[in-house]
């Protein structure tokens, strides 16, 4: 699959597999994003390959271990990344192709939007489960 910021400055490729898919509603991915809630896939780091513009990836340490990478141009979100878990969590959004799987569930449903209305029946988890669905 390919994908990029919105200036193009940053594009990728990635390989179709991801592990899960789903909808973050914490509120540090409501700042991220800037809409209601992230949605991620978790993907391996090996699966997903810079082709262009690595240099504009800037990264935002918001807790020890955690860090937000965006596109220093243009300030997409494009992926998060924590010391010692085997996923990047790739913004879903910045694929320009279509991957198979979709997003399954919601986390972080406890710190919500008030504004917002979950209108799907997908699991919806306070916190992070101990197993992805």
């Amino acid at each position: 699959l390919r994908g990029s910021c919105l200036c193009r400055g940053v594009e990728y490729t990635v390989d179709d597999d991801f592990a899960y898919m789903g909808h973050c509603h914490c509120s540090q991915c409501r700042k991220f994003s800037g809409s209601a809630f992230s949605a991620f896939g978790g993907i391996e780091p090996a699966k997903l390959r810079f082709s262009k513009g690595s240099e504009l990836i800037a990264r935002y340490e918001k807790k020890p271990q955690i860090w937000l990478a965006f596109c220093r141009n243009c300030g997409s979100s494009l992926f998060s990344e924590q010391t010692g878990r085997a996923y990047l969590h790739l913004r879903l959004g910045t694929l320009d192709d279509v991957p198979t799987g979709k997003p399954r569930y919601h986390v972080f449903v406890g710190s919500k939007a008030p504004w917002h209305d979950i209108r799907d029946d997908f699991p919806q988890f306070d916190t992070v489960p101990d197993r992805r669905p």
